[in-house]
Formats: C-alpha cells, structure tokens, sequence
C-alpha cells in the first residue's frame, strides 16, 4: 500500500495535513507525518511510528462504523 494523506485548514492557523506512510525499515511498519503549510511549502512539525493503520467510516446515524485495517506485509513496499 502506498502513502495516505489527510488535509484540512482548521478554524484558526495555517491548513494541515497527516501523511501515513508505510516503513520498509526499523520497528514500525507506519509512520504518521504531520505537516503544517508555512509560505507555500509543507514543513514537518511531527511524526508519530505506529503498530497498524485503521479506517473508520461512519456514514449515517445509527450505523456501525465500517473499518479496514491494513497490514504491511513483506513485499508490500515497492522499493
């Protein structure tokens, strides 16, 4: 599985984004990368390593979230 963004402009600051980005070294399969948009250009302010990466959907009231879960398997990343 190749990387997942996730963008937003909060309410009050510069817009955002989380990258998850699977890891073919070291101890975590993830890695969550948080980004801040600073004149024109994403700047890293954060990362986060992870076990696994969920998806939870919930699409209307009274559902039950539907929810993926990826794993990283060997061979997985394109290198």
């Amino acid at each position: 599985m190749d990387e997942l963004s996730l963008q937003w402009t909060p309410a009050h600051g510069p817009m955002r984004k989380f990258v998850f980005k699977p890891q073919s070294e070291g101890e975590y399969p993830w890695a969550r990368i948080e980004f801040e948009l600073c004149e024109s250009q994403w700047q890293e302010v954060g990362i986060e390593y992870l076990d696994k990466v969920s998806f939870v959907s919930d699409d209307s009231e009274g559902s039950v979230p539907s929810c993926v879960q990826t794993y990283l398997e060997e061979g997985d990343i394109d290198e």
